[in-house]
């Protein structure tokens, strides 16, 4: 059967769909459609550390996604995960007619070292390049009255934050900040800790000295 039968099969199996003769619908199981968590950044981009290595090579090598966790995506969508060069976990969910586009995403992290993984069902492979089908169509959008609101926002013109790579790559650069500040935070702490211990000792010091005289 051509991709371009399978792809109308998909979509008119998907409109004729009643739930109420046809049973539960059954996508399959969870899998790895495509696993670039082996292609790594730069040796100077690198941070992640030993322990975030040996986990996530261990992972790679069994074809796992996680060693506990079970992922819980939902049927008609596709999840694409990555890792920042720190080794923090990014993750993203779209719906199967946008898998052309995530796939693209996915190239493209796999080029800037962000080690993409991207999982979806079995019974809803999007991909023909690895015996899938052509994903379902775009659906089609209820018409909607345009708002007469001076806001742009309101009225629909208030523009996007950027394409979905964009948005991706977005979500990346506020994971990095998001753990360098952590990072500045746990040095903070620790300096205050460790001021505050050696205040507690020339303090205990001092009452050993004390409680000495007053036994002399």
């Amino acid at each position: 059967m051509s991709s371009t039968a399978k792809s109308s099969t998909m979509a008119n199996n998907l409109e004729n769909f009643d739930p109420r003769t046809a049973g539960a619908y059954d996508p399959g199981q969870m899998i790895i459609l495509f696993d670039n968590r082996h292609i790594k950044p730069s040796p100077e981009e690198n941070k992640m550390s030993t322990y975030q290595t040996y986990h996530l090579d261990g992972l790679i090598r069994m074809g796992w996604i996680s060693y506990t966790h079970r992922p819980d995506l939902e049927p008609g969508n596709l999840r694409l995960i990555w890792y920042t060069h720190a080794g923090a976990q990014g993750v993203r969910n779209y719906p199967l007619w946008k898998a052309n586009l995530v796939h693209e995403m996915f190239t493209s992290l796999t080029d800037s070292g962000f080690r993409p993984l991207l999982l979806g069902w079995s019974a809803e492979n999007p991909y023909p390049m690895i015996g899938g089908s052509e994903p379902p169509p775009e659906p089609k959008k209820p018409k909607m009255r345009v708002a007469t609101s001076a806001s742009g926002y309101v009225s629909g013109h208030g523009g996007g934050s950027g394409n979905p790579h964009e948005r991706v790559m977005a979500i990346i650069e506020r994971e990095e900040e998001k753990e360098a500040k952590e990072r500045e935070e746990i040095v903070r702490r620790g300096e205050l800790a460790e001021k505050a211990g050696y205040g507690e000792k020339a303090g205990l010091l001092g009452n050993a000295g004390q409680a000495g005289g007053a036994e002399v």
